[in-house]
Order: C-alpha cells, then structure tokens, then sequence
C-alpha cells in the first residue's frame, strides 16, 4: 500500500548501494542512499567529481542498476521489472538532458525533437505536432528546419531540453545541462529550464558544479563520502 504522504514523491531511492569491481577489489560508490524528489520541485545535486553523481542519476533514470537498495518511481518500485518495462517508464515519464546535447547531426531540431515520440509508437505527424509546439515555447519556432550545426550552443541545449519534454515527463533528471555553455548562455538556458519545470510541475534533479545556479534551486543536496547530506 502507497503511503498517502508519498502521493507527490516521483523519485525515491531507499537504502541504495552501488559497487563497482576495480582492479579485482570492490570500490563502494555509495551505500545506505536514501533521497526523493517531488512533484514541481527542482533539486540540485552537487559533490566534488567522482563522487558518483553521474551514477546516481543513471541509477534513477533507468539506464544502471545498483548493488542493492529500492528505485520507486511515480509510485512503482522498478527494480521488480523486466528490462522491457524499464524502457517504457523511461521513455513515458523520464526526461534526460546531458552536458553534451547529444543531437543527431543529420536531423533538424524538430525531427530530433520528435524521435522520442516516434519510438514510444506516436503516429509521425501528431509527434512532429507536439515536438514543434515544444520547441516554440522554447523560442525555437524559427530554427525547427535547421541541423544541430547551424544552431548556436544555447540553441542546441534548448532543443535537447524540448526533446527531454517531448513525451511529457514526469521525472527529469539532468547532469550538469549547461557546463558547455558560456556564463550568460549558462544563465538563459537554466531560466527556460526552470520556468519549464515550473509549468508542467515536473520533479527535476540537476547535477551541477555551479553554486549559483544550485542556490537558485528550491533545495540542495551533496553526494559527499557515499552519503546524501543537505548543501546550503
């Protein structure tokens, strides 16, 4: 039975543990993690690198499994799927955006943007539909017919954020989203995320190493020595 004071909680992982095997020894990333994440919420995620960050976020984004510990998300608990209901949760209600846009070079932005959906088994043109309604929130209206290489960097971000949002996520998780991008691209890039996450009251959990943009956030947590601890 769900606990009805987790009703808003779209990402709890409870007592987890990764373990890695490195030069014939155990290596223990993290062990005994527990956080959560809820509905309309923006978390920032921060610790020295190495700390196991980027792990964390694929451990909750579907992509690893840990060593031991529970993933519930939007109230299921994911670690009694098969791997084929793995990826439908991850392409229904998890959205990923990277440092790198990781955009397909011979695509424009609205076929990038669409893919998603196209793979979920959208029909075609209702998926280019909604892509571009996505992508003109995004101010990207006048840049759908044009390739990742004929975008500016911020412009790139912007289109792999729309396609993180394309199939409307519930969860977003996003590592380090503008380290490639100069201070005031940095800037505008995380404002168009955060009013994003404000308006479709998605849980969001940001790895990043900027302090001011982790201040911003509506609360901050470290991975420091395999432990979750608050950052202020």
């Amino acid at each position: 039975m769900n606990n009805p004071l987790d009703e808003d909680v779209l990402l709890k992982l409870e007592g987890l543990e990764k373990t890695f095997m490195s030069g014939g020894q155990p290596l223990t990333i993290f062990k005994n993690l527990d956080m959560k994440v809820e509905a309309g919420e923006l978390v920032a995620l921060v610790g020295q690198s190495g700390t196991g960050k980027s792990t964390l976020l694929q451990i909750a984004g579907l992509l690893d499994k840990p060593s031991a510990g529970r993933v519930v998300i939007n109230g299921q608990n994911t670690g009694t799927m098969g791997e084929k209901a793995r990826t439908a949760m991850r392409l229904s209600t998890i959205g990923f955006i990277y440092q790198f846009h990781h955009l397909l070079p011979e695509f424009t932005a609205l076929e990038n943007v669409a893919m998603p959906k196209i793979i979920a088994g959208e029909n075609v043109n209702e998926a280019k539909d909604k892509s571009e309604a996505v992508l003109q929130s995004l101010g990207l209206g006048k840049r759908l017919e044009h390739r990742p290489s004929t975008l500016s960097g911020g412009e790139q971000q912007r289109v792999a954020i729309a396609r993180a949002l394309a199939n409307d996520p519930k969860l977003l998780l996003a590592d380090e989203p503008t380290g490639n991008l100069d201070p005031g691209t940095s800037a505008e890039v995380f404002d168009i995320l955060v009013e994003q996450v404000r308006e479709r009251k998605i849980g969001a959990l940001m790895a990043t190493h900027n302090i001011q943009l982790a201040d911003q956030m509506d609360r901050g947590i470290e991975l420091k020595a395999g432990r979750i601890v608050p950052f202020d």
